[in-house]
């Protein structure tokens, strides 16, 4: 793949990739899909411990 002109950057592991394309690959695809998920379960779990402390905070102070 010629390096002159438009071309993007894998944004998993950084190779050259082709225009309109966010990865090079399909295990680099399934690596961000991976990566996006544990993000997302990993949020929904601090959220919950954010809400289980209020919840315990405000039992104690009504």
């Amino acid at each position: 793949m010629p390096l002159e002109g438009d071309h993007r950057h894998c944004r998993v592991c950084g190779k050259v990739c082709a225009p309109g394309a966010e990865t090079c690959s399909k295990a680099c695809a399934q690596t961000r899909e991976d990566r996006a998920r544990s993000r997302r379960n990993y949020q929904l779990l601090l959220y919950g411990a954010i809400a289980l402390l209020a919840v315990v905070f405000l039992a104690r102070v009504v």
